[in-house]
């Protein structure tokens, strides 16, 4: 399966995701009640989870497009490199090649299986979200 395939299906799973969490805190609100001082809380986070969504897809823009514009630039110092007196290539090859390295490390893809979630830090809004959520598992018990 090619990169772009499975970003576009991590993408599709991330919505899903958020849309489920999204409805599972409604359900949990009615389930409370339909009145109450709940809803403003159960708005609240609903709206912060969709923010953070958001932000996330807007930082993977930003950085789809520093890596085309940053490739490119690469690209052409690489070229001119060759170009270049001996005394300047022999300074600017390692500091090009450090550039080249970083962007590899910035940009290449994470290996899943060592990635670890933090739970300790993670937002109030999230915090909130599963103890909201745990409470409709509460109830099926």
């Amino acid at each position: 399966m090619n990169a772009q395939r499975k970003q576009e299906e991590a993408a599709d799973f991330e919505a899903r995701m958020v849309g489920l969490v999204r409805n599972a805190l409604l359900v949990a609100g009615h389930e409370m009640g339909d009145e109450g001082d709940h809803w403003p809380v159960i708005k609240s986070t609903i709206k912060e989870i969709d923010k953070d969504y958001e932000d996330l897809q807007i930082e993977r823009s930003v950085h789809a497009e520093m890596k085309k514009h940053l490739y490119k630039q690469l690209e052409k110092m690489e070229a001119e490199l060759e170009h270049l007196p001996t005394e300047t290539k022999t300074e600017a090859a390692p500091k090009l090649r450090e550039l080249r390295e970083i962007y590899d490390a910035f940009f290449s893809e994470a290996d899943e299986n060592k990635l670890i979630a933090n739970t300790d830090e993670e937002p109030m809004h999230i915090k909130r979200a599963r103890a909201i959520i745990a409470t409709l598992e509460a109830d099926d018990e």
